[in-house]
């Protein structure tokens, strides 16, 4: 046979190799080789042909004759490389590939060769400088540039890697790979801005692809743009409808945007899937429990400690749907189980402590805070928890600087930012304690019943010939103390309707251009909303500019003439007196008292009590029974706020907890001690006695938390002295 017609025979054969024929290759490689049994370029094609045919027995025999005809005959150096790999021999498969190059250093494919062997036994540095050496050969190597790129990364050089990627992208724009694994690399570095846009780029190329959708989702998730991230989970889902991880995210998101029943429907959804795992049972059970539904949400977290009863984040989730339940102190000891099942846990922590705290519980609460921060210091909510604590304990400067690392670790996150503002503003940074309290309407727990209205917001422009709507989102307090500011909302504009509780409407309705209508009362239409409390953003109210001209609320002198005539015997000094507010208010043990703790205290010579206490709690009845006359109950001629107003005009001194009526009489320019728990409330600032909301108002502060008797020593001290002045 002669040389031209063996090497047609074997280019035949190569064809047909090259087509997926592998049959009449092998047969014109077996008749070359009977005439010729030591040609080498025939016995390797014949040994790539069994190697792919899975006759690995026969390809090594089959290298072994190559070898012994020419150790350096590089193909079968490559696909000796090659099917040692396949084996998983990483350390033969790359001395051959480096023997390879040795042979032929100018041979590009060789080095990628090289260097795909290298990053199998991972040494990911000497891996880049075989990519690099073979695109220094051949610059249109598009694969090369791409796995320079990855074991770059890999290497823990991610400048390097992204200057990689983008070499990559600037040579050829139209690999979508590039651009995913560029968004990935940007997402580990945390730049999610950045990695966005790489994400949109890789979609623009291939648009179904779900992993990309997944990833860009995430993208947006960790910017807080919580709506776009639910398109892009939503579409990886729809893409591939059984993909655990993508309905993880997906859920996950619908969670934290509010949509909590559409996530409940997707962690179902997964229970069928998979109904071993445990997180999704946990997940599901917090989505129950945001939805009020505890007895579902009880269940779903027992099925998840069913599965792995050491399961920290259960027991966890256990205990916030006991405190919802307001069983805090079961509540208490499903953290402590937590903390148990795993020491490290710091969400754990993070809620003993808050439970602690809302027990009163300070200096546990604070320990058990620090300790959710020494294993969390990254965590944003975790330290913002810290500065909550150290706020009721009155450590404000302290608080302040943990407060400022959780924003600067979240400056998106809405709970960090809200509890941030309480800080700026008990500190006098009215401007920017403002604005952020306005990010309280996105904590969808805590202000679940905030209503949402869909005209746009008003942002302090002139609204003549239009209509205004101002809500009430908070407590009867929050009102009083923010309609201060309706005046000057009158004097840009044309209507305001005030949407407030019923017992306000009657005091209200007195104030001039306001309609005010009652909570659940059908509205009129109107062009513009927005929430009472954020007038003072609005204004850009500062200490020096709030609006504190008093009086602002004016009582019906008829009524106010009712109760004068009423107290027209009493030459003693005319003194109401609230002890409690609202039991259903979050900081109510901090701020009531018991009545058998006040009133006999300031029973004196001089002083005529009236109760202004409109529902006594069961305990205090019989202590008010036993006090006589010396504490005159007001409640049943207070139907409303209105008649509480008259009231409190008709006497000479009010003395309030921290609640609405102390709110009314500051309103009214009218003579009020308000009793203060220590560092509650931002709005009575720090270390005064007086308020700049209120002239004339004194505060009678807590020097330690829980330490009342200080304060009613204080009071009755000042009572009896007015006393006697007023005597005289």
């Amino acid at each position: 046979m002669t040389v031209a017609a063996v090497d047609l025979m074997l280019g035949k054969a190569a064809e047909h190799y090259n087509a997926g024929r592998r049959e009449p290759a092998a047969v014109l490689c077996g008749d070359i080789l009977v005439a010729r049994p030591d040609h080498i370029p025939a016995l390797h094609l014949a040994s790539v042909i069994a190697f792919s045919a899975d006759r690995t027995a026969e390809g090594i025999a089959l290298l072994g004759r190559v070898f012994g005809l020419d150790p350096d005959y590089v193909p079968a150096l490559v696909t000796l490389g090659d099917a040692l790999a396949v084996k998983g021999e990483r350390d033969g498969a790359l001395a051959a590939f480096q023997r390879a190059v040795t042979l032929r250093p100018r041979d590009a494919g060789l080095h990628v060769k090289l260097g795909t062997a290298l990053v199998d036994l991972m040494r990911f540095a000497d891996a880049a400088s075989a990519y690099r050496r073979a695109i220094e050969l051949d610059p249109n190597l598009v694969r090369a540039r791409f796995n320079l790129a990855i074991a770059l990364a890999a290497a823990g050089r991610p400048a390097e890697a992204e200057e990689a990627y983008r070499a990559l992208i600037a040579h050829n724009p139209a690999y979508p790979r590039a651009w995913r694994n560029l968004g990935h690399l940007l997402m580990e570095q945390r730049r999610s801005d950045d990695a966005t846009a790489a994400y949109r780029q890789a979609l623009a190329f291939d648009p179904d692809d779900p992993g990309v959708h997944g990833m860009l989702g995430a993208a947006l998730h960790q910017q807080a743009r919580l709506n776009d991230a639910l398109v892009h989970y939503g579409r990886a889902v729809e893409l591939v409808p059984n993909d655990m991880a993508a309905l993880k995210q997906f859920g996950r998101a619908l969670h934290e945007a509010g949509r909590t029943a559409d996530a409940a429907g997707i962690y179902r959804g997964v229970t069928t899937i998979d109904p071993t795992d445990v997180t999704i049972h946990n997940n599901l059970s917090a989505c129950l429990c945001d939805l009020g539904r505890f007895d579902e949400a009880a269940a779903a977290c027992e099925r998840a400690l069913a599965l792995d009863p050491d399961y920290a984040k259960a027991h966890v989730n256990r205990g916030v749907i006991l405190e919802r339940k307001n069983d805090i102190e079961a509540a208490i000891g499903a953290y402590r189980r937590a903390i148990a099942a795993d020491p490290n846990d710091a969400d754990g922590y993070a809620n003993l402590a808050v439970a602690l705290h809302e027990t009163g519980t300070i200096e546990e609460a604070l320990a058990a805070s620090q300790r959710a921060v020494a294993l969390a210091p990254e965590h944003p909510l975790i330290r913002s928890n810290l500065a909550t604590i150290l706020f009721s304990k009155g450590e404000i400067d302290q608080a302040l600087e943990v407060s400022h690392r959780a924003v600067a670790l979240a400056a998106e996150h809405p709970l960090v930012r809200f509890n941030h503002s309480h800080l700026l503003l008990i500190c006098g940074d009215l401007q920017n304690g403002f604005l952020d309290y306005r990010w309280r309407r996105r904590c969808t727990t805590l202000f679940s019943s905030m209503q949402d209205f869909s005209a746009p917001e008003w942002q302090g422009e002139q609204f003549i010939d239009r209509t205004l709507l101002l809500f009430s989102e908070q407590g009867i307090g929050d009102v009083l103390q923010f309609v201060r500011y309706l005046p000057m909302v009158a004097a840009r504009g044309g209507t305001i309707v005030l949407h407030v509780q019923a017992t306000l409407v009657p005091l209200l309705q007195q104030l001039p251009g306001i309609t005010a209508i009652p909570r659940g009362a059908a509205l009129p239409p109107f062009d513009l909303q927005l929430p009472l409390m954020d007038l003072p953003y609005v204004f850009g109210t500062t200490i020096e500019s709030i609006p504190s001209d008093v009086p602002y609320l004016r009582a019906d002198p008829a009524k106010v003439e009712t109760w004068r005539r009423a107290f027209h015997n009493v030459a003693a000094l005319k003194v109401g007196i609230v002890w409690a507010g609202s039991p259903t208010h979050k900081d109510d043990r901090y701020r009531s008292l018991a009545a058998d703790a006040v009133l006999p205290r300031l029973v004196m010579p001089g002083v005529q009590l009236y109760s202004l206490q409109k529902e006594p709690r069961p305990a205090d009845v019989p202590v008010l029974a036993s006090l006589g006359s010396d504490v005159i109950d007001l409640a049943p001629g207070l139907g409303d706020f209105a008649d509480t107003a008259a009231a409190v005009a008709a006497l000479d001194l009010v003395i309030a907890v921290d609640t609405s009526v102390a709110h009314l009489a500051g309103a009214m320019g009218h003579p009020v001690w308000v009793l203060l728990p220590y560092a509650r409330d931002w709005r009575w600032l720090r270390d005064r006695e007086d308020s700049p909301w209120y002239p004339g108002l004194r505060l009678f502060r807590q020097e330690k938390p829980q330490a009342w008797d200080g304060v009613l020593t204080r009071v009755a001290a000042e009572l009896g002295y007015l006393a006697s002045v007023h005597a005289t």
